[in-house]
């Protein structure tokens, strides 16, 4: 590529609008065949695969072991669960295949995605975008994880605590609840464990300023907490306290990481400034280093 050349996409062939549909149709496809198999291995596959008797009088399929799991993970002894109506049992057992078919079929879903998409990237997309995607992977799974084993055993051992004060002999709660309040808190965490990396990113493009985070600190942490306590609406303020702790860290780590882009990204624009200080953008007045199309504003100076 000739110094001064604009890049270009890694596949430059011309497609038409109805073959730019008929590649999203089949990629499509893939992603709904791999998550509808899935779900139905989930629904009817037995998880007991020691010996074939005891699928006679021990027949669970594989969504049930899974539940079973989180159930004896989460669930505290004390706390019983009870079906609440006549229909949950069996709304719980399609919706946790469903979920857990799209949490198992990720890759396959996320490679569909990669292969549609990254022809059109340019490569200075590509260089910013697939090391941000996967951090971004990274932290949510953390997030997961931490929502799962951490955040969530604690809320429905918190929630023990005030049953007595109000004259609750048996503690209980319905399948629906239980599981809608493990799915909530897990996937809530998950996202918020990936502020980092969406705080990198728009360092990166210029859109904010670490100046400007670290001079809000005060009124973030009190969103965080808004934030933690509605995640954990009946964990108290000691699960409350926890999940704040880690999200000021992530936080603060964020920021280290972003004032390095903020301060290459100065460099950068100084370089450019001193080698070509004329050849400027027509709309925004930033560098273009010889390009046609300018890298801020994408605006061609044709």
């Amino acid at each position: 590529m000739a110094e001064g050349e604009p890049e270009k996409p890694r596949n430059m062939k011309e497609m038409t609008l109805l073959e730019h549909l008929m590649e999203l149709k089949y990629r499509l496809k893939v992603c709904l065949i791999t998550i509808g198999v899935l779900t139905i291995l989930l629904l009817v596959f037995p998880g007991q695969l020691t010996s074939p008797e005891e699928l006679l009088y021990m027949y669970k399929p594989l969504v049930s072991l899974i539940l079973d799991w989180i159930n004896s993970m989460v669930r505290p002894q004390a706390l019983e669960l009870f079906a609440g109506t006549i229909t949950a049992p069996l709304e719980v057992y399609f919706i946790a295949a469903l979920i857990f078919a799209l949490i198992f079929s990720s890759p396959v879903v996320g490679y569909e995605i990669f292969k549609y998409i990254d022809p059109a990237l340019y490569p200075h997309e590509r260089r910013m975008i697939y090391p941000f995607l996967a951090a971004f992977l990274g932290l949510f799974a953390a997030g997961l994880g931490f929502g799962l084993y951490v955040i969530t055993p604690f809320t429905f051992k918190a929630m023990l605590i005030f049953f007595p004060y109000t004259g609750v002999t048996l503690p209980g709660i319905t399948i629906m609840d239980f599981y809608t309040t493990i799915l909530v808190v897990t996937l809530a965490t998950g996202v918020v464990f990936t502020t980092p990396v969406i705080l990198v990113l728009l360092v990166r493009v210029g859109l904010i300023s670490t100046r400007s985070v670290e001079r809000n600190r005060k009124w973030i942490y009190g969103a965080m907490y808004i934030v933690a306590a509605i995640i954990t609406p009946d964990g108290g303020m000691f699960t409350n306290l926890i999940l704040l702790g880690v999200f000021v860290g992530l936080l603060e780590g964020g920021i280290l990481v972003a004032k390095r882009y903020e301060k290459r990204r100065e460099k950068e624009e100084e370089v450019e400034e001193v080698e070509i200080p004329t050849d400027r953008c027509r709309f925004c007045g930033k560098p273009l280093g010889g390009r046609i199309f300018c890298p801020y504003c994408k605006r061609s100076q044709i």
